[in-house]
């Protein structure tokens, strides 16, 4: 099988980008201490030792994040609807949604810290917070722009409230609930990351933070190019599932 030369355009970025690591590296703009060589932080990771770490560390930080970001998908798309298609509701709780939405989630650690403690349940705590606001406001926008024809009909044949919000209303917000949930994959990872830096005592956000504690300058770029592996991965099987759910 022949691979399309469109198919490897997006590895084209990809390598310019190494290719001027490895040159700047060589080069000696930069202490080698603050930038090594591409080629050693490879070696790093594919090391047996520092590869099983980095890989345990990473698969901690997903979980993390997946869990949080299910969380708050699983709350933010049916109150989105209903906001959206409840102008009342949407009156009441708009000002509190325009509050929160704007906080930091990295400041709400604190305020996790003392209910939850250290560790897992305070992450995906932090996750499911800062993931919720990019869902619910696009549910929020698709739910309000249903085709109002489509809502006569449905009166017309006198359809349950149930069947309108699973029949009409969420496949006509389905492209900017994709879109917010797109949005909040990314902040999902983000987050676990940071929460982990800040309050966490593993996770690959940890190991990033303790290497550089210990100047294992390798071991911690090997970390953090694994967020960036595990954030293309992430986007490529959401682009899988958005195809097959938002296929018109």
């Amino acid at each position: 099988m022949t691979l399309r030369p469109a198919r490897l355009r997006p590895l084209l970025g990809i390598g310019a980008f190494l290719i001027i690591w490895e040159l700047v590296a060589a080069s000696g703009l930069a202490p080698e201490n603050y930038l090594p060589p591409f080629h050693e932080i490879l070696l790093v990771m594919t090391d047996p030792d520092t590869g099983l770490a980095i890989l345990t560390q990473s698969l901690a930080t997903l979980t993390r994040a997946l869990a949080g970001y299910f969380i708050a998908a699983l709350l933010a798309v049916p109150l989105g609807i209903f906001l959206g298609r409840s102008p009342l509701a949407a009156e009441i709780f708009g000002p509190l949604i325009e509050f929160l939405r704007p906080l930091p989630s990295s400041a709400i650690i604190p305020v996790a810290l003392l209910f939850l403690g250290l560790g897992t349940k305070m992450i995906i705590f932090v996750v499911a917070f800062g993931a919720t606001w990019p869902i619910l406001v696009a549910a929020m926008q698709g739910a309000r722009h249903v085709d109002p024809i489509m809502m006569d009909v449905a009166r017309l044949l006198r359809l349950g409230k149930t069947r309108i919000n699973l029949e009409i209303v969420l496949p006509a917000a389905m492209p900017f609930v994709m879109g917010g949930l797109r949005t909040s994959l990314a902040v999902s990872l983000i987050l676990a990351v940071t929460a982990e830096m800040l309050a966490g005592n593993n996770g690959i956000g940890f190991f990033i933070l303790d290497m550089e504690r210990a100047f294992r300058v390798q071991e911690m770029y090997a970390g953090i190019l694994s967020i960036g592996v595990l954030g293309y991965l992430l986007n490529l099987g959401f682009e899988s599932i958005e195809k097959k759910v938002v296929y018109w």
